[in-house]
């Protein structure tokens, strides 16, 4: 293990363009389940699909009930040595850009510029209202959530 290491730290110091892809398995380590692993989210919820979340209000009461079961999760959530790593990659002028499956927001956390990371599924750190565009923490969506207001 030490030598693959050192392979990839020697490659890495090479060159400026560095992107990293990361997904489920970063954040796990920092308390967040996974979504396909053999009790991850999926074993607990059926997935709500973008087609149906947008077309159904049943759907969206469903996905917010189930999100706002792992708010706790997602807000104690800190980032782990893995960020840390990439965190530092960016200071040492390393890394081009992160590009994530994850939602979790933990890659900004740990101290990472919003223009260096892709979030392929987006975020729960904010959200967006699909009527007025209006951007909002996740926060003032748990308080709406628990006045009943999906």
């Amino acid at each position: 293990m030490n030598r693959e290491i050192s392979i990839i730290s020697r490659k890495i110091s090479q060159t400026t363009k560095n992107v990293i892809f990361t997904g489920a398995g970063i954040s796990t380590e920092s308390g967040i389940p996974d979504y396909r692993s053999k009790g991850g989210i999926w074993d607990k919820f059926r997935p709500v699909y973008f087609d149906e979340f947008m077309s159904s209000k049943k759907a969206r009461v469903e996905y917010w009930h189930r999100w706002s079961e792992l708010y706790d999760d997602l807000t104690q959530a800190k980032p782990n040595s893995a960020h840390m790593a990439i965190v530092k990659l960016h200071e040492m002028g390393l890394l081009e850009a992160v590009i994530t499956q994850n939602i979790d927001g933990l890659h900004q956390e740990a101290g990472l510029p919003d223009d260096k990371i892709v979030e392929l599924h987006g975020n729960t750190r904010r959200i967006r209202c699909m009527h007025c565009n209006t951007i909002s923490s996740i926060h003032k969506a748990k308080k709406r959530l628990d006045n009943e207001d999906p």
